[in-house]
């Protein structure tokens, strides 16, 4: 043990150090006292918190593969364990989540069975899952032991730095069951974990360009600063605060977005990287202006990305609401700012109970919580001051809406490829859209990371709001985290004006047939799908599908409506005179978790070959609602343009896009 302490600090100094730094941050206070308060000030909470420990105590949790409802895996669980056959149940178990619960539990409670419960497994998994060698015998780094499934890949380790072991040390120090032996297991795996965050995550991610590196590197953050005693503390702060400042350089653009193009993932992304400033709040290192002004970027991007329904726009790997969404993003920047302004943005599009949830973790972050408690009760929704209009131009994303009301329609769509990573689904082109507080025509969501056909299924192009040539991908899929190659596609120009707000992609990944597509709400009451495929081969055909958040569905006079009673619907009249296909499919709202839906798919077939143009007219209306009169939308080019006709409520309408240009004559 004296190889890893500083010179003169034994185990027990180490231990009575750290004690005293805490009751310290805590103002003379325990966590005991503190815990207290917590249940006192804030009880449903603190029961719910409790009521999570004493089922962690049974060995009942809530992992990737196994259902959306909690199931029994055993105390201690056997951490290597893979009984579904997706990695994410192996790696979600060793970020010990439910250690952090048994800790909150037990500085609430003060019941020795959490402690207990909680320092056994450490115990265990110490024992049990030793970490694998950093060096090969060649002497190169091993990094594969580190990337893999395996207890120990990257992520996890800086997960377990800065999510769940560190309240171990801070709340059951005081504890029987802390012995000065299970203290010294500790620092000595504590230690374990700095060195691969410090040598190997660097050699895993020499870009920076990842939410891996950037966790990793918090992960190495709290572990220094909580541990200041190890040999290498400082170097290793230095070192984390250095590589953090790269990662919000490199992966937040400067629109605000986080580079992978993955609302989940970027909410993530704001509250991995609100936590620098919360520890720096508690250890008194500086952070930059820079750092801080990209962080309340982001959440202006996390605006945009929420849907006016609530939830985000599942546009890649992204979960709709249950977690992960702009609610948590919110929560994150107002501990990091001491900011009510952004909970009152949350509480505009999200229940009291989902913000009070992503509070409920993270309650022990807050420092004035009789301030919080009267924050909370007073908390007014507050209507987002931002544009309805944002092209998202590094991301290739736009965004559009008609206001900044829940009965609003919205529209996300994004063409970027090559993809940024493989979070990323093969829709070039595609879009999602809402209207009158649904989801209407939607992207399918995520569901699972496991590879398997559910996976193809939502990650491939067809449950995708999109057009594919010839009923293929527009690249080749190898499996859950790996695609073939890829050409261009980008937002090629996108805008507003008074009676219209579009986006205009394009991508090559069928070449030598070029996909052209506009996606523009008019008049604030309905969506125009506008699609142009030139390059075409004799025989080729061209699908363009629809994906509507409904199963009852009505097919008369050439058009197609969902039929549900007492929510809102949508209305698809297609320029092509071809009956279309409705396909069972489903949506996805988190892991785990889906529902039925119908894909509405379209087919074009060009004898000769040429130039593919078709039009789309989606005409939502709220619950209850009547459609209005429309007729199938008329296509035809005019030189190089392409022009789109057709009668609403009696109402003409011509829209012409050109090479460059889009407007309603």
């Amino acid at each position: 043990m004296k190889d890893i302490l500083k010179e003169g600090i034994s185990v027990s100094l180490a231990r009575e150090r750290l004690r005293e730094r805490e009751r310290a941050y805590l103002g003379g206070e325990s966590r005991r006292e503190r815990g207290k308060r917590i249940a006192e000030i804030f009880p449903k909470e603190a029961a719910r918190t409790v009521e999570l420990a004493e089922q962690a105590l049974r060995g009942m949790h809530v992992l990737p593969g196994m259902g959306p409802e909690p199931v029994s895996i055993g105390c201690p669980p056997v951490w290597a364990d893979n009984p579904c056959g997706d990695n994410e149940y192996t790696f979600h178990l060793n970020r010990m989540e439910h250690w952090k619960t048994l800790c909150e539990a037990y500085s609430m409670t003060g019941d020795e069975r959490y402690a207990a419960g909680a320092l056994g497994e450490m115990e265990n998994w110490i024992d049990t899952v030793p970490c694998p060698p950093l060096f090969q015998e060649d002497g190169e780094y091993n990094l594969r032991a580190f990337e893999g499934l395996s207890c120990w890949r990257a992520l996890e380790v800086g997960i377990r730095g800065y999510r769940t072991w560190p309240f171990l040390a801070e709340h059951l120090l005081c504890s029987p069951a802390f012995t000065e032996e299970r203290f010294e297991k500790l620092l000595g795996s504590v230690y374990e974990h700095c060195r691969v965050l410090y040598e190997v995550s660097p050699r895993l991610w020499p870009r920076a360009d990842h939410n891996h590196y950037l966790m990793e590197n918090l992960g190495l953050l709290s572990f220094a600063c909580l541990f200041s005693d190890l040999k290498g503390a400082e170097e290793w702060k230095e070192h984390a605060l250095r590589e953090l400042e790269r990662c919000i350089d490199v992966q937040v653009t400067e629109c605000g977005g986080q580079i992978e193009g993955c609302p989940s993932y970027h909410n993530g992304c704001v509250y991995w990287f609100s936590l620098e400033l919360n520890l720096a709040a508690k250890y008194g290192f500086p952070v930059t202006d820079h750092y801080r002004e990209r962080l309340k970027k982001m959440f202006a991007h996390s605006v945009y990305a929420t849907r006016p329904c609530g939830g985000n726009s599942p546009w890649g790997d992204s979960h709709t609401a249950l977690k992960e969404t702009m609610a948590l993003a919110a929560v994150a920047c107002y501990l990091a700012f001491s900011d009510i302004s952004y909970l009152q943005v949350a509480r505009f599009f999200y229940p009291m109970e989902t913000i009070m949830e992503d509070l409920r973790f993270n309650l022990w972050r807050a420092r004035d919580l009789e301030g919080l408690a009267a924050s909370l009760k007073a908390l007014e929704p507050k209507a987002p001051a931002q544009p309805l209009f944002s092209w998202q131009r590094d991301l290739q994303q736009v965004y559009f809406r008609t206001a900044w009301d829940k009965q609003a329609i919205s529209v996300m769509t994004a063409c970027r490829t090559p993809v940024q990573n493989q979070h990323a689904h093969m829709d070039p082109g595609g879009f999602d859209m809402t209207a009158y507080g649904e989801p209407l025509v939607c992207d399918p969501g995520i569901y699972t990371y496991k590879d398997c056909p559910e996976r193809r299924w939502f990650k491939g192009i067809h449950w995708h709001n999109c057009l594919s040539v010839n009923g293929k991908d527009p690249w080749e899929y190898r499996g859950s985290w790996e695609y073939g190659p890829q050409k261009e596609g980008r937002i090629l120009f996108a805008g507003q004006s008074s009676r219209a707000a579009w986006a205009v992609s394009e991508h090559r990944n069928y070449e030598p047939a070029v996909c052209r597509r506009a996606v523009a709400l008019l008049d604030g009451r309905f969506l125009l799908v506008l699609d142009s495929v030139t390059g075409l081969q004799a025989g080729d055909f061209v699908q363009l599908q629809f994906h509507l958040d409904r199963t009852r569905i009505v097919s008369e006079d050439g058009a197609v409506s969902s039929a549900d009673e007492g929510r809102s619907n949508v209305r698809i009249l297609f320029s092509g005179s071809e009956e279309p296909e409705q396909i069972a499919a489903k949506i996805s709202t988190g892991n785990d978790r889906w529902h039925d839906s119908t894909l509405i798919r379209y087919r074009q077939t060009l004898p000769e070959g040429g130039w593919s143009l078709s039009a789309a007219l989606l005409l939502p209306i709220p619950a209850d609602g009547v459609f209005p009169e429309a007729e199938r939308p008329q296509v035809r080019l005019v030189g190089e343009e392409a022009q789109v006709s057709f009668l609403l409520d009696g109402k003409p309408y011509c829209v012409r896009l050109g090479s460059d240009s889009f407007e309603v004559l």
